[in-house]
């Protein structure tokens, strides 16, 4: 040859074919090589720019050393593309928020402060995220590089899905969480005067603790006046939606997360209340109230949250 440009093209290639493939790949990539410059030779083209014509032709070597030793290119190829996607959306809309909530209730419960819960819940989140993403991608990536195939059941007609129906907002449902809603704001503003537990001077005695009005209780009334425009909001638009169901699950983390912290830390109960009716100074004597009251909102955060999403989805 005029210069060592096949040698080093050569080489290229090579350098990422098995050890056992290379003597084979070699002489029949140096045949094709010489092929194809003695027909343009043959042309009359010169011999160093038929050379350069040639292996230009080719391409880049480490896309040829992939198709002559059948390693795939890419990450993830397209018959286990839509397998990957299905499983890392699954991951994504179950696993993490319900992760998430759990971590952020057991640190409300291990007696954090509110700044430090968001800050180590939104944290938890993103890396959650980060490692789901990472791992899925990391098992698709070997399995496509190893030759298995993930099992599917073979396609029909039968598998085709029924037509998509969006979970409406109905007016009785909407009229009901209003209800509710209106219900709570009026128990937390009239919590304040209205007992049946009265001080020895006659006036009432509130269940929750007096200084929650401070701060706590105008903001728990903040919160479900939200609450009452998301489900105006939600009725207008008529369906479910990703953007309100991700509405629903911050307006839910803002109300239970809250609500927990003030119940773990035994801030939210009046103790003179409860010293009133004969239970000393703590909720239920041996703290079985706040617990049950815990378990219930968390729990029903929780769902709500799930729901929210399991809609939008649909």
């Amino acid at each position: 040859m005029i210069t060592d440009l096949t040698d080093r093209y050569v080489g290229a290639t090579l350098r990422s074919i098995p050890e056992n493939q290379r003597a084979d790949i070699e002489a029949e990539l140096r045949a094709s090589i010489d092929d194809a410059i003695e027909a343009r030779l043959s042309e009359g083209t010169e011999a160093k720019t038929a050379e350069q014509e040639v292996l230009e032709a080719l391409g880049d070597p480490d896309r040829l050393a992939a198709g002559y030793s059948g390693r795939p290119g890419y990450l993830i190829g397209p018959e286990h593309f839509f397998a990957y996607k299905r499983l890392l959306a699954v991951l994504m809309i179950t696993v993490v928020p319900i992760v998430t909530a759990i971590i952020a209730v057991l640190q409300v419960i291990a007696g954090d402060d509110i700044g430090s819960v968001f800050a180590e819940t939104l944290g938890m989140a993103i890396a959650l995220v980060v490692h789901i993403a990472f791992w899925t991608t990391l098992v698709f990536a070997v399995i496509e590089r190893s030759g298995e195939k993930v099992p599917t059941s073979r396609w029909t007609l039968d598998s085709l899905p029924a037509l998509p129906r969006q979970e409406s907002a109905t007016l009785g449902d909407t009229i009901g969480s209003l209800v509710f809603l209106v219900f709570a704001i009026a128990a937390i503003v009239f919590s304040r005067n209205v007992s049946p537990v009265t001080g020895d001077t006659g006036t009432p005695v509130s269940f929750f603790d007096p200084e929650l009005w401070s701060f706590w209780f105008p903001y728990f009334v903040v919160v479900l006046t939200a609450e009452i425009v998301f489900e105006i909001t939600k009725y207008r638009v008529g369906s479910w939606t990703w953007a309100l169901a991700s509405v629903n699950l911050a307006l839910n983390a803002l109300f239970a997360i809250p609500a927990i912290y003030l119940l773990t830390s035994e801030q939210i109960f009046n103790p003179v209340f409860f010293e009133r009716i004969g239970w000393g100074s703590e909720p239920a004597g041996d703290g079985t109230l706040v617990m049950v009251a815990v378990v219930i909102i968390g729990l029903i955060a929780i769902w709500d949250v799930i729901d929210g999403f399991r809609k939008a989805k649909k």
